[in-house]
């Protein structure tokens, strides 16, 4: 019984070993796909901190709470330049949709925010964040 055991424990801690790393968004800059009016979406996390950025027309940045697949964005302060009209309808939708996404998840190396509603919003990874 005690070899059993002591096999057990073994496989368990390679099994912990071998594991995929699990994927996060932190300290990464991503491009929302299929967004409205083909604007640029961009949308960015801080490594260190729970900051949320990005870029439409204007730039956008604010804070959010985490709690493991379950995300909260807090309010979205903006820069107030005016743009393209089609653009800046899109920015506003975005940011209308922000404060409803309620979790979060990956297919492959895409990220997916999904709303109160089951929207979901894919967004492909373009880079790491510099801060």
């Amino acid at each position: 019984m005690k070899k059993l055991a002591g096999v057990l424990v073994i496989l368990l801690a390679l099994g912990a070993c071998s594991s995929e790393p699990e994927q996060s968004f932190k300290g990464k800059e991503y491009k929302l796909l299929q967004a409205q009016n083909n604007a640029n979406i961009t949308l960015g996390f801080a490594s260190a901190e729970n900051r949320y950025f990005g870029k439409i027309v204007n730039n956008y940045f604010g804070t959010y709470e985490l709690n493991e697949n379950k995300i909260k964005f807090g309010p979205a302060g903006s820069t107030m330049m005016m743009g393209p009209q089609s653009e800046m309808e899109a920015e506003q939708n975005f940011l209308q949709i922000l404060p409803r996404i309620v979790s979060w998840h990956f297919v492959d190396k895409n990220l997916v925010l999904v709303t109160d509603n089951g929207q979901e919003l894919g967004f492909e990874e373009i880079g790491t964040v510099k801060e």
